[in-house]
């Protein structure tokens, strides 16, 4: 990093070298720690990825220095495998290469893929505005067999109308970030230890049953969205009341707790994964978080399976209709649908009976006594 303010953000990446190995006529190379390009049959151009800590602007214009680079001859780049499922004698599926070989691509006498530094995915982690940069440090001519290897190169990114700071406040996320954004400067705030302990204000439990103005308008650091049926089977509800209370006494959190079908009956929505969503983010936005030292939500557990033994709806993923559906999709409180950070931490706990509840918490519980101990 060289430089980075509210009106520009300026940082080197120095590339010592690359892993080559030799397979038939083709040389299938790696840089260290970073990524590849992965479309099936394109050459495997290893790609540099980073996220970049920006101020709120309307846009972002990069601009890139080329410092230092060198010309293989003889190199021909690796075609990306095609990933296959293979399900062996014993009935586990695991993903095996095929290899894929894209002819017009490698019949194309250009250098792939041709752009060598480009912004993507402009969001928001929490408060925190970033932008994730891509470096393509090989550039190779399929035809004629040849790769331009960039080894030092400059970036340069400024804003269209910026406002606020390039670093903002995100609470108990400013050691994640700190570690995601190349140019993020912690405080060392985060959530590993009890960071409740010392505030005159201790952590709370309680169960949410009435949500009049779509969101939970009490104190509220940390949310469970459960089923009615763990509610109503005491041995169940001690179980969670347990996890809350361990979160509410160790991290001083107020821990929330909303049954289903209260969100079925009170939030808005066309499906219930929609319904927890809005419930989510009218929340989030809503402020009432004491603990989590930006106001905001900060944590959401999803205790229940997306189904029961009987296949009705326990506490459904996204989409709705789909039990292999995503659940980042309630991490993501964003209202612009290409913004692809996350605002919360997100965790789903899949039990679907009394007797799951008790397992799921006393693994959870062995876990945390042995890192308490």
């Amino acid at each position: 990093m060289i430089n980075s303010n509210d009106t520009i953000v300026e940082f080197e990446v120095i590339v010592p070298g690359m892993l080559n190995t030799v397979i038939d006529t083709f040389n299938r190379v790696s840089i260290t720690n970073h990524y590849l390009y992965d479309s099936a049959g394109y050459p495997e151009v290893p790609v540099i990825s980073f996220l970049v800590a920006i101020p709120e602007c309307d846009s972002v214009y990069l601009y890139a220095l080329l410092q230092d680079s060198t010309i293989l001859n003889d190199f021909n780049i690796y075609p990306v495998p095609e990933l296959i499922s293979d399900t062996t004698s014993e009935g586990y599926v695991s993903l095996t290469e095929k290899f894929s070989y894209n002819n017009t691509v490698y019949e194309t006498n250009a250098l792939f893929p041709g752009v060598l530094v480009e912004t993507i995915n402009k969001g928001a982690i929490r408060e925190q505005n970033c932008i994730r940069v891509l470096i393509y440090p090989v550039q190779f001519n399929p035809v004629t067999k040849v790769v331009n290897a960039y080894s030092k190169i400059k970036v340069f990114l400024t804003f269209e109308n910026p406002s606020g700071s390039v670093n903002e406040n995100v609470g108990l996320f400013n050691d994640i970030v700190s570690n995601s954004l190349i140019n993020y400067n912690s405080n060392g705030l985060n959530a590993s230890v009890s960071c409740g302990a010392g505030l005159a204000d201790s952590g709370s439990v309680y169960w949410v049953t009435e949500l009049p103005n779509q969101r939970i308008d009490t104190a509220r650091d940390y949310l469970i969205i459960t089923h009615q049926n763990f509610y109503n089977d005491t041995n169940a509800r001690i179980e969670i009341e347990k996890l809350a209370w361990h979160r509410a006494v160790f991290n001083g959190f107020d821990v929330a707790i909303v049954k289903m079908n209260d969100i079925q009956t009170q939030i808005s929505g066309l499906f219930d994964d929609v319904k927890i969503w809005n419930l989510i983010n009218n929340t989030y936005d809503s402020g009432y978080a004491n603990h989590t030292f930006d106001g905001k939500l900060a944590y959401l557990n999803l205790f229940g399976d997306v189904f029961f033994d009987n296949n009705s709806y326990c506490v459904p993923t996204h989409p709705y209709n789909n039990p292999l559906g995503n659940d980042s999709y309630f991490s993501k409180l964003s209202p612009n649908d290409t913004d692809s950070y996350p605002d919360i931490m997100l965790g789903h706990c899949s039990v679907d009976d009394t007797e799951q509840v008790q397992n799921v918490i006393f693994f959870i519980f062995n876990d945390l006594n042995l890192i308490i101990v």
